[in-house]
């Protein structure tokens, strides 16, 4: 049966309790009246009222621990001060709310459960249980490999997409982990060396306990080999070899890994059986092979109560078992006297020494070994005392010694300061206020004869790990390694104002190529950054979190050329749990919502925009930003958040374009909920931002606040009316729309949007008021025009307004919400860029023009549908210019367009005439007739008669004399008089109507021609001067023109040309015309290179007879 998280956590609580139990009594029960326990101040405190109070609960034990029964017992009592500092407290605490959410019989995610089977194995190991922190660990290590087995290869493969680099080979085919990595069988996942397990045969990890092994995955750093080849050269005699080492590393930083290398090197393998680097250490170092005896003594295995050994030897102090570990019952015998009376044992440690030489004798937690001596003189290990005594005549004894070499571990202070008077060391490592009284004594006695030295440097902390997670690479994998080196470097010599000055410098190149396949800046991230954090282990906290990745990558088989910040997949589980447990819980949250995960931000935003997501880009961005500045959050940190440049250098692969970066980081702070941005720097808090506060704001608004603002932007287009006569914003009915003789453009409330092709509630709505206003039927149809929006960017511009609204929101409210000067900057140019979007995404929502349109006179008319774009911010204008360019709006009317439209309706001049102002009349009520702005437009198109008005216009008059049958002041193009004045009575004759009467008028008239009056015959005829009173014709043979066009208007103005004057003179064979065009541009700066030739070029093309730019 499978054994679930709650078994899990129960196992943990079942191994707990005893040793909280015991840790209660041992510090709690002297100190109470004879027959009393620790329980009995649960009872007093609580008034138990005679309910049992179990002694082997784990929710009593962690009560009194956490809630300072011990004072309201006896007040000022708090006498578990001394063991357990504040961190120690933080975990019993947590343990408590543990134990009642199993006690409450509900569940545990793998995450819960993996971060309280953490936080108890560290509890277990304050309270000195280690034993049992090392059962914890493996149920722990158990749960971490069925989360491993949960997230298969096809979860893994989703969650990796980082882009492949064309040309360049992705790191898993250069550089492969090794298996256990590969596999996620982590042999020992938590990177951390037991030199107790190793010494007594209980570490079955052959990494660790095999010497050949251990030397294959280590990296032999500079300090690593100065204490190897320190070591050999003492323990082969060399009296001038550091006889004392005191292994000082911050928690987590190596030392017993450096522990191991010494009891290896004295097992006594012949130099051939170690890899070579290490080979050639030891042969210049003058190793003999020699096996030489070997002492581990781990303080944290070592009972202050003393311990029987397998050969029933009775061993009571640290002496004691350095005599016993050195010579067995032999060589207890030296010390016996002094083990037993638990006194200091003087010359006897001498001649222990100076029989078992040559010897490596190296001690572990000496300082949690001492600490448990503190106030007792009852235990069988000594006194607190006599631990300085006597690690002050072994390091003396041991100099003394030809052949010994005494190698002792003593955490650094957390300040670094090595030289500072009370050394702070690492809570979680000394415990309490006895771990540092303690550690203080042993630095001050061990430094006196000691050398000081620190195993690792933090530029070769990558090669440790490169060379324990990853295989060797061969000639072909080092030539790739160079090709992927050069091609990043050149990439940010490309770019160079996208990324940090040292990444273009050769030396980055061959940084590169040293910690390939993980790019140097996760390296510098972890080791600067991550490191700073409190329960981050350096080394081993490395080792355990890219192991995690890489195992994650390497199944979800990872493209890309290199691993980088922005490729940790915090989506899966394991690498969420290694990462977040140096975070405080709520991070996860904020993980899923903005940085990783299917439904994160970055990733919708990586959807709705391809060319983000065909390379993951939001993501990747999220992900570089909140690894490089997640640690920067924590309190009291002063520099937080990550430079842009170091998140693109985080981020880039050969092939981005980091140009895309920007505008992918804008999105991403546009939309999450726990970025930030500011002076330059990016980060994610703990704290939702403003954003959010905007974001909720938006969402709460209704429909009817949105369409309130977008009528309220739209108002302002009312002042700018193009071509037409007048502009209507938003009506809420057709009764507010004026039934007036001139065009006028009706912007339709967004509540009323179009859809190509349907009948949408646009259409509807201007269907009516085009029919009618209020209850009455609309008279002047014909003057309208509607603007509608389109349906789909309707929601588009939906979602731009509520964001403006909502950053509007957060400053009308600044004062309510607290916010600081940042948060108000960043919320007024929120909102200037939300105003901004609004405005666009107006213009390129209210895009259908609505159409009344009747092709058949003798049908209903329809709305035509139009699609209007352009470059005018004024609506508008780019609905006349479209309108304009189609022919359905004009204002200027040719005669001859006139004449088209009495063509369609015949019978309104079948007698011979129409009146202008009837012909007004249905132009303003007809869709069947042109559009034109007003009734000017028509009046100046009636007086402006061509020429050849027979076949493209009509005659004048200025009214009818129907008893004479005759038109009064007739008047036809080519008359001498001006053009009667236009009126409603003005009459627009039909041609030949007003030819038969000119004829008439010339007959009447002799010596006339036929056609000819008085009033034109000095104009068109000559008199023959032989022939007085015969008459001859003048005869026009040329014509010419010149016009200067609208700039604005050229195309309208080219047609226009082209047909009222171009196309009638083309009419005559035999005509020789000639066209001519003239162009003058000046710039008063000068034109641009750029267009000089293209116009030039050009003109060329275009077979201009003369072109060219002049200089000034």
């Amino acid at each position: 049966m499978a054994v679930s998280n709650r078994d899990r956590i129960g196992q943990m609580f079942d191994l707990l309790a005893p040793k909280l139990d015991a840790f209660l009594s041992q510090i709690l029960d002297p100190q109470l009246e004879a027959g009393r326990t620790w329980v009995d101040i649960i009872t007093a405190v609580d008034n138990s009222d005679g309910r049992e109070v179990h002694r082997g609960d784990p929710s009593v034990q962690l009560k009194l621990i956490t809630r300072d029964y011990t004072h309201r017992f006896r007040r000022n009592w708090r006498p578990l001060n001394p063991h357990l500092n504040r961190t120690h407290l933080a975990y019993a605490a947590e343990l408590l709310q543990v134990r009642h959410t199993w006690a409450h019989m509900r569940s545990f995610t793998d995450d819960d459960a993996y971060r309280a089977l953490d936080t108890a194995q560290r509890f277990a190991v304050a309270i000195g249980a280690v034993d049992t922190g090392e059962e914890i660990a493996r149920i722990r290590l158990n749960l971490r490999r069925v989360t491993a087995d949960k997230d298969d290869k096809k979860v893994l493969k989703s969650a990796v997409d980082n882009p492949e680099a064309s040309g360049l080979k992705p790191w898993r085919e250069v550089l492969p982990p090794h298996d256990d990595v590969a596999t996620g069988n982590f042999h020992a996942s938590e990177f951390a060396a037991d030199l107790y397990k190793v010494a007594t045969g209980g570490e079955v990890d052959l990494d660790y306990a095999d010497p050949v092994e251990f030397f294959k995955r280590t990296y032999l750093t500079e300090g690593l080999r100065d204490l190897i080849g320190r070591a050999v050269r003492r323990l082969s005699g060399d009296d001038n070899a550091a006889p004392v080492i005191n292994l000082q590393t911050n928690f987590g930083g190596g030392k017993t890994h450096s522990m191991l290398s010494l009891w290896h090197i004295a097992a006594g393998l012949p130099v051939g059986d170690f890899p070579q680097d290490t080979q050639e250490l030891l042969s210049a170092s003058g190793y003999t092979g020699a096996k030489v005896n070997r002492v581990a003594i781990v303080g944290n295995h070592l009972s202050p109560s003393g311990a029987i050994k397998d050969d029933g030897t009775q061993v009571n102090t640290i002496w004691g078992e350095l005599a016993w570990q050195l010579g067995g019952a032999e060589g207890y015998a030296i010390v016996a006297t002094a083990d037993s009376n638990r006194t200091h044992p003087g010359d006897a440690l001498h001649e222990l020494l100076a029989k078992y030489a040559p010897a490596v004798i190296l001690i572990d937690e000496w300082v949690a070994y001492a600490r448990s001596l503190v106030g007792r003189d009852d235990l069988a290990g000594g006194t607190f005392d006599d631990q300085f005594t006597f690690a002050q005549s072994l390091t003396e004894t041991a100099k003394g010694t030809s052949g010994i070499l005494l190698a002792i571990s003593i955490p650094a202070s957390e300040s670094g300061d090595d030289d500072s008077e009370f050394a702070a060391g690492s809570a979680e490592e000394v415990g309490g206020a006895h771990g540092l009284e303690a550690l203080k004594r042993l630095q001050n006695v061990v430094r006196r004869v000691a050398d000081q030295w620190r195993p690792a440097s933090s530029d070769e902390a990558y090669h440790i790990v490169k060379q324990r997670l990853f295989k060797q690479p061969d000639a072909a994998g080092l030539a790739a390694i160079g090709a992927t080196a050069r091609a990043y470097v050149e990439m940010y010599r490309k770019y160079i104002d996208d990324f940090p000055r040292e990444a273009r410098d050769p030396k980055y190149e061959n940084r590169i190529k040293e910690t390939y396949p993980i790019h140097p800046e996760l390296f510098d991230t972890l080791y600067e950054e991550w490191s700073s954090l409190e329960r981050f282990q350096r080394t081993r906290g490395v080792l355990r979190l890219m192991s995690t990745v890489i195992h994650a990558l390497w199944t979800g088989e990872d493209a890309a050329p290199l691993i980088m910040p922005a490729s940790i997949p915090l989506a899966t589980a394991n690498v969420n749990a290694e990462l977040t447990q140096y975070l405080q819980d709520s991070w996860k949250t904020i993980i899923d919502a903005d940085v990783d995960g299917p439904n994160s931000e970055p990733a919708r935003i990586d959807r709705e925009k391809p060319l983000y997501g065909q390379r993951a880009l939001t993501k990747r961005l999220a992900r570089a930003v909140f690894f490089g500045a997640a640690p920067t959050i924590a309190p009291g940190s002063v520099h937080k958040g990550i430079g842009t440049q170091r998140v693109f250098l985080g981020t880039a692969v050969p092939g981005d374009v980091p140009g895309n970066f920007h505008s992918a980081l804008t999105q991403l702070s546009d939309r999450a909920t726990y970025f930030y941005t500011g002076s330059g720097k990016y980060w994610y808090d703990l704290q939702p931002n403003i954003t959010r506060t905007a974001k909720d704001q938006a969402e709460r608004l209704h429909k009817e606040d949105i369409w309130a603002e977008i009528v309220r932007r739209l108002q302002s287009q009312a002042r700018t009316r193009g071509d037409f006569a007048g502009v209507h914003v938003c009506p809420e009915t057709n009764s507010d729309i004026p039934d007036t003789d001139e065009a006028r453009l009706v912007i339709l409330h967004p509540k009323v949007a179009h859809k190509r092709g349907t009948d949408s509630a646009a259409k509807e709505f201007a269907q009516e008021a085009t029919e009618q206003r209020g209850n009455a039927n609309r008279t002047h149809r014909n003057m309208l025009v509607y603007l509608a929006a389109d349906e789909a960017r309707l929601e588009e511009l939906d979602t731009a307004t509520r964001d403006y609204l909502g950053w509007r929101h957060v400053l009308d409210n600044e004062a309510d919400l607290d916010l600081t000067q940042n948060q108000k900057n960043q919320a007024a140019q929120r909102q200037t860029q939300a105003d901004q979007t609004v405005t666009a995404r107006l213009l390129q929502t209210f895009t259908w023009a609505l159409i009344p349109d009747q092709p058949d006179p003798g049908a209903p008319f329809i709305l035509r549908e139009t699609k209007v774009e352009g470059q005018s911010d004024a609506l508008a204008e780019r609905v006349s210019r479209r309108l304009g360019n189609d022919g359905d709006l004009s204002t200027r009317q040719a005669a001859a367009t006139i004449r088209l439209a009495l063509g369609k309706v015949p019978q309104i001049w079948k007698d011979g005439h129409v009146a202008l102002g009837s012909l007004w009349v249905l132009y303003s009520q007809y869709p069947y007739l042109p559009r034109v702005r007003d009734r000017r437009v028509l009046d100046e198109g009636v007086v402006d008669l061509p020429m050849i008005w027979q076949t493209d216009a009509f005659a004048l008059a200025t009214g009818y004399d129907e008893v004479a049958n005759r038109y009064i002041d007739l008047w036809i193009p080519g008359d001498e008089r001006p053009a009667p004045s236009t009126s409603d009575s003005l009459l627009l004759v039909r041609p030949d109507v007003a030819t038969q009467q000119r004829e008439a008028e010339a007959a009447a008239t002799p010596g006339m021609p036929t056609g000819a009056t008085e009033s034109t015959a000095e104009k068109h005829f000559e008199q023959d001067p032989d022939h007085p009173g015969v008459y001859h014709r003048k005869f026009k043979t040329r014509f010419y023109g010149v016009k200067t066009l609208n700039t604005e208007k050229i195309a309208m103005d080219f047609k226009n040309i082209a047909e009222e004057v171009i196309a009638p003179l083309r009419a005559d064979q035999g005509t020789n015309l000639t066209v001519r065009i003239e162009i003058e541009a000046t710039e008063t700066f000068g034109f641009e290179e750029a267009k000089v030739r293209t116009v030039s070029e050009n003109a060329q093309t275009l077979k201009f007879d003369q072109a060219g730019f002049e200089e000034s």
